[in-house]
This record gives structure tokens, C-alpha cells and sequence, in this order.
């Protein structure tokens, strides 16, 4: 049986092994709803855990500016997080009373819990910016996404239509790693760094080739236009890779934004420029919720709603019933 190649890219994160339990649950539940066969016998998931990358740099880094009196405090915060990433809404309540106590024993600085915050949301943006001279943390986590694509390419298949769905920052690093891609293979740009390249495999999956579906929720892509304040946005990520043709004819693609008006994190994509405005499909959601669905603090919970995964569910349920009457041509 065809199956699709489902790449799964969370955000800014604590490494959390449960992070995508609820997503992926949500995903196979609107999926099956549409489709007479079991999820598990059409989709192959893989998740990128990146945040692995980071965690050891900014644990060090917060041990420095206190005392061991302070670990309690600072466990206590990753496993409110860890619940939250659950889904579970009411799990903000008590993480933010906790981030918002003004001082801990064994800390000299005031608010030490959202130092953490911080260091977590702006260290891990700061973190993940290409630097030439030490570029260890942007290689290290598209080694990542490298990796997982491997995991994929040996469970799906070597041309398995690709289907990408990331979260806030998740969705920045999935964006570069692919234009990376494209420019290296449709421009002869060589612009990917040599250990990432070791770490790629050479199937038109791995190569980005078969890219048909990205999926992305609470993107501040928007934001790093303003990198670019005198160059034209005109060259976003192909979607569908334009060799997906060759590889499944007629199966297509699309490109859908998520955004909920109340997340200041996330933005639409389509006023960027006339190109985005073609390659995108900006999608308006209102996360559900009776405690934070209002505020900005709606940002988590891209992956536990149904009004965002009930439509992705949807669309690779229609990708999966085209894949099966579409013939596939040998690369």
C-alpha cells in the first residue's frame, strides 16, 4: 500500500519525549475519519525533536545565574510545560503562577521564571540565527530534520509524497532547510553546510523532491522579512516541489498557514509579497479554549485543536486518495 511521508517540526521547546503525543492522536483521528483505512497503514509520521539541540546550552546557562537550591524551581517549570503540551489548557495556570513568583531561594535576580521563559523563547530564536563563523546550533538542528527525513525515506519509501507540518519557530527551520534544498538542486547554489550535507540522504524524499503538502501553525516567518528590509520577498519555499510531477503525476500540493488573530507570534504570509500571495493559503483559525482561546497565550495550542488538525487531516486524506489512483513514475 502507498503511503504518505508525514514530517512532524515542533517550536520553541523543552525537550519533552510526550511533546506530540496529542497531535498525532488528533492526526490520525480527523484522518481516519475521512479514509476507510487505518491511519497507521497510509501515514508514516516522524517528528523532529530539535530542542535536544539546545537544552544542554540553556540549562548550563541558568545554572550559572543560581545555586543548586534553584533545580526544584527550574524542574517544576519543564514539567508545567510538559503538561501544557498535552493540550491541557488549565495546565497554564499554575505554570504561570510559578513563572511569575518575583523571587526563588537560591536566585539573586528578580523573576527568575521568565528569565527562563526568555531564555527558552528569544534564546532559542537568537540560537538558531546562521552564523558562518559558529554555526553548530542551526547545523546541529537541520542535522535534525536531516535525520528524520532519513527515518522516513526507510519507512515510507524513497519517493513516499512528503508532507510537512510545523509549529512557530518549527516552521522558520522547516522553510530554510528546504529553500536550502531547492536552491542547492534547481541553482547550483551551494549553500548547505557540510555536515548537514553528510547527514542527507540521496533519495528524491530525502532531496525534498517529493514535497506536496506544508503545513504551518502560529509562524512568525513574517518577521524575518524584516532581515530583508530592501530585498524583494519573492522566492518562498516550492510547494509542490516542482520535480513532484515526475514522481507522482497530478498529485499536487498546497501551502496552508494557520493563524489564530489572537497570537501575537503568528502572522499571515500572503501580504509579504505577490509571491507569497500566490504560494500560500493563509487560513484564520480561533483556537478553542474557555480559559486563554482570547489572549495571546493561545500560542501552544496550535497542535491539540481541532479546527487546525481536522482540516490538515482532511487535506492528506485527500492527498492519500489521489496517491492511490495516481500512477507513480520511476525517478
Amino acid at each position: 500500500m502507498k503511503k504518505l511521508a508525514v514530517l512532524v517540526i515542533h517550536g520553541i521547546e523543552v525537550d519533552d519525549p510526550g511533546l506530540f503525543d496529542t497531535a498525532l492522536h488528533k492526526l490520525h483521528e480527523h484522518f481516519g475519519a475521512s479514509v476507510r483505512s487505518a491511519p497507521e497503514d497510509a501515514l508514516v509520521v516522524e517528528t523532529v525533536n530539535w530542542a535536544s539541540v539546545l537544552e544542554g546550552a540553556e540549562k548550563d546557562f541558568l545554572a550559572r545565574q543560581g545555586t543548586p537550591d534553584a533545580e526544584g524551581y527550574w524542574k517544576s517549570l519543564y514539567d508545567g510545560v510538559r503538561a501544557v503540551n498535552q493540550g491541557r489548557e488549565s495546565a497554564l495556570v499554575p505554570l504561570m503562577l510559578r513563572m511569575m513568583r518575583p523571587s526563588v531561594r537560591g536566585m539573586d535576580l528578580h523573576y527568575p521564571g521568565l528569565r527562563w521563559l526568555v531564555v527558552h523563547f528569544v534564546g532559542d530564536i537568537i540560537a538558531y540565527q546562521s552564523n558562518p563563523s559558529d554555526p553548530d546550533v542551526y547545523t546541529g538542528i537541520h542535522r535534525k530534520v536531516a535525520e528524520a527525513l532519513g527515518r522516513l525515506r526507510a519507512r515510507a519509501g524513497d519517493t513516499a509524497p512528503l508532507c510537512v507540518i510545523s509549529h512557530s519557530l518549527g516552521s522558520v527551520i522547516a522553510s530554510n532547510y528546504f529553500y536550502d534544498l531547492q536552491a542547492q538542486r534547481l541553482h547550483g547554489r551551494d549553500i548547505i553546510e557540510t555536515t548537514v550535507a553528510a547527514a542527507q540522504g540521496n533519495s528524491p524524499l530525502e532531496r525534498g523532491e517529493t514535497l506536496s503538502r506544508f503545513y504551518t501553525l502560529g509562524t512568525p516567518m513574517a518577521l524575518w522579512s524584516l532581515r530583508y528590509p530592501r530585498a524583494e520577498l519573492d522566492k518562498p519555499v516550492h510547494v509542490p516541489a516542482p520535480e513532484l510531477e515526475r514522481h507522482h503525476p497530478g498529485l499536487g500540493g498546497e501551502w496552508i498557514n494557520f493563524h489564530d488573530d489572537d497570537d501575537v507570534f503568528a502572522w499571515p504570509l500572503q501580504p509579504l509579497s505577490a509571491a507569497y500571495r500566490e504560494a500560500v493559503k493563509d487560513h484564520a483559525v480561533r483556537l478553542a479554549g474557555p480559559l486563554f482561546s482570547w489572549t495571546p497565550l493561545v500560542h501552544p495550542f496550535y497542535w491539540s485543536d481541532d479546527s487546525v488538525m481536522e482540516p490538515i487531516g482532511q487535506s492528506l486524506a485527500e492527498a492519500w486518495r489521489q496517491l492511490g489512483v495516481t500512477p507513480t513514475v520511476a525517478a
